[in-house]
Parts: C-alpha cells; structure tokens; sequence
C-alpha cells in the first residue's frame, strides 16, 4: 500500500489508476481526508485497508457499543 500526498504530486488521474493496478494507494488531501483506490474485486486489500483506517475502526467500536437494536421485521 502506498500513500500519495495529492498536494506534492503532479500525477494526472489515469497515472494514478495505473499505479492502482499494482497496488492499493491511499490518496491524501491536504486537510489530511484520506481515500483509497484499489482495483474492484480486490476485496482482501479493500479489508486490509479499512482496518488500517483508524476514523473507519473507531466508528465501527461506537457503533457495536449501541444498544438500540431493531427487529428485521422493523427493519
């Protein structure tokens, strides 16, 4: 996995894909957002870099520390 700082680099979109095509890039924006692209269908680097994303972890502990909970009939 590889972390492109979208304010340093002058790759074009179509760069960016390709380099996509060979592994998982986080693409990061100056105000620090983050965002991955990895090639479809590549589900095991997908999961690898959710759990590397500590703002994405963090909302799934607050969420499975809800009680409030609804049937699938009231879903």
């Amino acid at each position: 996995m590889k972390t492109i700082e979208l304010a340093r680099s002058k790759l074009t979109v179509v760069e960016l894909i390709e380099l996509a095509e060979k592994e998982t890039l986080i693409l990061k924006k100056p105000d620090r957002t983050e965002f991955v692209l990895s090639a479809v269908g590549d589900f095991a680097t997908e999961v690898q870099a959710l759990l590397q994303n500590e703002e994405f972890m963090e909302f799934l502990a607050q969420r499975s520390l809800s009680t409030k909970r609804l049937s699938i009939a009231d879903a």
